[in-house]
């Protein structure tokens, strides 16, 4: 998954008013298409996220484990505040959450493929030797 797509996911999972998002976007600064609810974390961590992922274009990968790494430290400052709101705390949470399941339907699946059988023996069908065993019984 890349970065433009990581942020059209966020925004159909947490909606347009929290990630406005400008599908004609080219570079990091026209992310958003207008503004979103709480502006100033939400461009705080679509920032922080592209830097941790290494990202240099919006196509460029990003991984659960670096975006998720953008967002503890911002978390916990908002989180410490005094003057954190509950919806700004409800809205990191669903954050978290959202990332969560977005990385985790968007693995790849892995498709095992059994080895080809190689016959390297000669196959003898025993029908036609049955008539010539017979049970001798002890009665």
């Amino acid at each position: 998954m890349n970065f433009k797509e990581l942020l059209e996911q966020l925004e159909e999972r947490m909606g347009y008013h929290q990630f406005p998002v400008n599908p004609a976007a080219t570079n990091i600064k026209d992310v958003f298409e207008g503004s979103p609810l709480h502006h100033d974390i939400m461009t705080r961590l679509v920032r922080a996220i592209f830097v941790s992922n290494a990202c240099r274009r919006l196509t460029d990968p990003v991984n659960l484990d670096r975006t998720l790494l953008a967002l503890t430290p911002i978390r916990q400052e908002v989180l410490r505040a005094a003057h954190t709101d509950v919806d700004l705390y409800r809205v990191l949470d669903e954050l978290g959450a959202a990332l969560g399941k977005i990385f985790s339907e968007s693995k790849p699946v892995i498709k095992v493929v059994a080895p080809a059988i190689r016959r390297t023996a000669e196959i003898i069908p025993l029908s036609a030797y049955r008539h010539l065993r017979r049970l001798k019984s002890s009665a």
